[in-house]
């Protein structure tokens, strides 16, 4: 493995892209062929852009900087990564709400938690929170940087960390992944990028194979394993068992929480749903999972909805009592998933349940390579989509993304209890 870098080639990298960053105060713009042009002697002379000996095994870095599903959607690319290259060192950079699963990944020799805090509409805020994590990364001189990125930000952090190579998706003018924020335009951090690869889908448009293309590109080597995976701990599906008091009864997972309010159907109807269905089934349980206000909001609706009985009975709610890896381990325990487009969702498909999904895109808009639907759909399990008929209003002339263009509930909320049961 390559020496750390010293202090003095850190300071002289830093110093350099201080010096860029007062050239751009100045002009109020920012040029990615430019940036490259004034770093690349810097680096040079800093030795970031030496050979990699023969025989010796490379320092990686991968960057993620989607939500929990899209964590979980990367855990076949990690997992590629790690059997083409059993010694190098692997770190992974990835946003912080994933910690919990990312602490037990077996993949990686080393995790960072990018906790990003910045005005997306003002770019010198991204530049300066980059800035600052770039001193954490410029230390172990990276080979090789894999950006799996829907933000421009981060393909600007994989050149700021010094990756020798530095590998992405190509983006078209404008482009962005589904549902994130604009901080920085892909296509204009693209010059920074030594590799753009296509898009490459093997007869499937979603994003574990946009992921895994990239590998196929860049490794020439053949992809083993396709499926994702989610990690736990033994002592993670122990507290599953004791939180879900395991017993004979089937038991479904039910998540109510998302991203935006257009991708929640309403907790009412999950209400009426699990009425019915427990009018069915009457041995069967249900086990509430999702964190935060929005989501123990939805719980409260939900319960004040129910049968008091169906829910003193059938229901065991764990919203802010358990967190992601104990999600996971707690629906390897189920049979089914129930509810929203949301990171539990992928962490469903990654342990193979089923699953039952009222999803904001309308039935009567045209899917294209960026829907959600193609795009991050449950992968690899059986699964029914529920959707709207039709788009409402302005939704009507949408074209992919998540169909409905509003941030709060709208389209969804046409999906009846009767056609999801």
């Amino acid at each position: 493995m390559k020496q750390l870098a010293n202090a003095k080639d850190i300071k002289q990298v830093l110093d350099g892209l201080q010096q860029f960053y007062n050239r751009m105060i100045q002009t109020q713009q920012f040029n990615a062929v430019e940036m490259k042009n004034f770093m690349e002697p810097i680096f040079e002379q800093a030795d970031y852009r030496r050979q990699l000996p023969a025989g010796s095994s490379p320092n990686i870095i991968v960057f993620n900087d989607g939500g929990v599903g899209d964590f979980v959607i990367n855990s076949a690319a990690i997992r590629e990564l790690r059997r083409v290259y059993p010694n190098a060192h692997i770190t992974f950079v990835f946003f912080a709400r994933a910690q919990a699963l990312a602490e037990v990944c077996p993949y990686v020799n080393e995790i960072i938690a990018n906790a990003q805090r910045f005005a997306f509409n003002n770019f010198l805020s991204v530049w300066q929170w980059n800035f600052n994590f770039a001193q954490r990364l410029l230390r172990r001189r990276y080979d090789m940087a894999y950006a799996f990125a829907s933000q421009g930000s981060t393909i600007l952090l994989s050149y700021m960390s010094g990756a020798k190579v530095r590998i992405s998706r190509k983006f078209s003018e404008g482009e962005y992944s589904v549902g994130a924020p604009v901080d920085l335009p892909l296509h204009l951090a693209a010059p920074l990028l030594t590799v753009e690869t296509p898009r490459n889908s093997f007869g499937e448009t979603h994003e574990v194979n946009d992921h895994l293309g990239l590998l196929d590109y860049t490794l020439h080597a053949r992809i083993a394993n396709r499926e994702i995976e989610v990690w736990f701990s033994p002592q993670d599906r122990a507290k599953a068992e004791n939180l879900i008091c395991a017993d004979e009864r089937r038991t479904y997972a039910l998540c109510m929480g998302g991203s935006a309010p257009r991708k929640q159907w309403q907790p009412e109807n999950y209400a009426g749903l699990i009425e019915k269905i427990v009018e069915r089934e009457h041995d069967v349980k249900f086990v509430i999972l999702g964190g935060g206000r929005m989501d123990e909001y939805s719980s409260y609706i939900f319960k004040q909805s129910v049968d008091p009985k169906i829910f003193a009975e059938h229901i065991i709610d764990l919203t802010n009592k358990s967190n992601y890896r104990q999600d996971a381990a707690i629906m390897s325990l189920c049979e089914m998933y129930i509810g929203n487009d949301t990171g539990n969702m992928m962490m469903a498909a990654a342990v193979k349940l089923p699953v039952l999904n009222p999803n904001c895109f309308a039935a009567d808009l045209p899917l294209n390579e960026t829907s959600v639907l193609k795009v991050f759909y449950p992968y690899h399990v059986p699964s029914v989509i529920v959707m709207p008929e039709h788009a409402l209003s302005d939704c009507k002339n949408s074209t992919g993304g998540y169909g409905c263009k509003h941030l709060e509930r709208h389209c969804i909320a046409q999906i009846t209890v009767e056609k999801m049961f």
